[in-house]
């Protein structure tokens, strides 16, 4: 009877767990770029007009997305699943479909930050405070009926202030304003301004990943909530503050204590 070699077998089974690891490395592992071909990435095609439903503004492209040329590419993201489990959208669709948001459900996505990078943190303030005039320079060029920021550090970037809460927000973005960068964005009171010349403001919690404080059924919530603002805006219905936080987390907006 012919000898096993029981070390061989050993080394075998543990190359093929190292290739089996392998191939169920992370997206961004499996694109690892330099700086220079960073710097190469073109951004990301943005689909903007006027009377959007719900424009969705992110901070910047991650790796997987910046080579895949899609927002919100990386298939660990919870973005899409929540546009579909929420009921914004009604069909569950890939980054691949994305520009079906815009063309058949009428809400786009823009970034703060066109550059791809490896990570949020290679982002410096500044950077992204410089990148907020071009921003509102699109939103109001592009007068949307809700935006909402896909981050809550995106959100303290655009209003200078780390004083804000999660949800919808006391403030409105006035669409006919003029413009000022040295002012900042031209926000008011919601009840300072007709709400056809306003959009609400609201912000969820990154759908990154990487965002372990928030766990994906907590994220849903804020999706509905924010179905529900985009059926008030579209439908100029008054938003009830009490059906809203049904929906998730109880808002700690001043928007309803006037």
């Amino acid at each position: 009877m012919p000898r096993v070699n029981k070390d061989s077998k050993a080394t075998k089974r543990t190359s093929a767990k190292r290739t089996a690891i392998a191939g169920q490395a992370s997206p961004a592992r499996r694109h690892q770029l330099t700086a220079q071909e960073l710097q190469q990435l073109a951004p990301i095609p943005e689909t903007l007009r006027p009377g959007l439903d719900v424009l969705f503004v992110g901070i910047n492209p991650g790796v997987v997305s910046g080579v895949k040329q899609l927002h919100f590419g990386n298939p660990q993201n919870f973005f899409w699943p929540g546009l579909f489990q929420s009921g914004l959208i009604p069909e569950a669709i890939q980054p691949e479909d994305g520009h079906r948001l815009a063309a058949e459900w009428n809400m786009s996505i823009v970034n703060l930050v066109q550059r791809t990078t490896p990570s949020t943190s290679d982002l410096s303030r500044q950077e992204m405070r410089d990148a907020v005039p071009e921003l509102c320079r699109k939103i109001s060029a592009n007068p949307p009926r809700v935006i909402c920021f896909v981050g809550k550090g995106i959100y303290e970037i655009f209003v200078g202030s780390s004083k804000i809460t999660l949800g919808l927000q006391d403030s409105v973005y006035d669409l006919d304003a003029p413009l000022n960068a040295s002012l900042g964005p031209p926000l008011c009171q919601h009840d300072s301004i007709d709400q056809s010349s306003a959009a609400y403001l609201f912000v969820m919690p990154s759908t990154s990943g990487r965002t372990a404080a928030y766990q994906n059924p907590v994220k849903l919530q804020y999706f509905q909530q924010l179905k529900y603002v985009r059926d008030c805006a579209t439908s100029a219905s008054p938003i009830d503050d009490k059906h809203l936080n049904t929906l998730g987390p109880q808002t700690r907006s001043k928007y309803f204590q006037t």
